[in-house]
């Protein structure tokens, strides 16, 4: 949790306002503030000015400290146009809060590497003995034996081991899914327009909105629920399944993840798949890709 909030809190820094709002108010402001400044200068020479210091002014001079009504209309028509601004859409909000469960996931995804690692013996045990076992030779079962009564220390598999690896793959399910859900709202752009008019009817800003987000697998839908902070009650739901007004449809079956896990490096350069992971021996060099 402190990763996602330190995450957060960087990328709420960075946010800012698209460059013509501000440019606009720059511009209009800093003309209006230089005439102020430049009248106040006047004002106060008039007050120091007599006979014996410095004198009259020359006629007229202080007209270039006028403010015109065009300045005062665009420095007007700016502030409105601030007002109304946007600085950190919804669609910003939900790619940046998937790009932090990507992070989170990676995290998630060295974890459950380190202890795959540790835990790959299983795979050689499980080799050995299958092997031993079809074969029926002798010797490879005394092998296996040895191998097994020198190293049975290192081979045990430990409560904490299984823990990390169950919480660790838990958790990179639960961030690949939040982190593909968000970023597919954050692509829509009428669901992300929506989701910004529910915001602004709620009175909460993006900024202020991540603990209203979350993914719900179960109904395979992007919440976002303001009602803590209005009243009212809003709470807007976008869903992954093709069933709402957005038809966005990017839940798959149990059978295409496997395809595509099955295709990955990630899998084929893993303990199960690729020999060279405990010999080094046997490589095949497209299996590294």
């Amino acid at each position: 949790m402190n990763k996602k909030i330190l995450a957060t809190a960087c990328l709420l820094a960075s946010v800012s306002a698209p460059a013509n709002e501000i440019d606009n108010l720059v511009t209009t402001s800093s003309t209006i503030a230089s005439k102020l400044d430049l009248g106040i200068q006047y004002v106060g020479a008039a007050t120091v000015m007599n006979a014996t210091n410095v004198g009259i002014a020359p006629l007229g001079v202080q007209t270039d400290a006028h403010i015109s009504s065009a300045e005062a209309e665009a420095y007007n028509s700016a502030l409105q146009g601030m007002a109304s601004f946007t600085a950190y859409t919804a669609s910003q909000f939900l790619n940046d809060q998937g790009q932090i469960e990507i992070g989170l996931m990676n995290d998630a995804i060295d974890t459950f590497a380190e202890i795959t690692v540790d835990l790959a013996t299983v795979v050689q045990v499980s080799d050995m003995a299958v092997e031993a076992q079809q074969t029926q030779d002798v010797e490879q079962q005394e092998n296996l034996q040895d191998f097994v009564s020198s190293n049975e220390q290192m081979l045990t598999i430990s409560a904490e081991d299984i823990q990390v690896y169950n919480e660790s793959l838990d958790d990179v399910a639960s961030h690949a899914a939040n982190a593909a859900a968000y970023i597919a709202v954050a692509s829509d752009e009428a669901a992300s327009a929506w989701l910004q008019e529910g915001a602004d009817t709620a009175g909460v800003r993006f900024t202020d909105a991540a603990d209203n987000l979350s993914f719900a697998h179960q109904s395979s839908a992007v919440l976002l629920d303001f009602t803590a902070e209005n009243s009212s009650g809003y709470a807007f739901a976008v869903f992954m399944n093709g069933t709402d007004q957005f038809g966005i449809d990017i839940m798959a079956s149990r059978t295409e993840v496997l395809f595509n896990g099955a295709d990955s490096d990630f899998y084929l350069n893993g303990p199960t798949q690729n020999k060279c992971f405990f010999s080094g021996t046997d490589c095949n060099e497209d299996i590294a890709r």
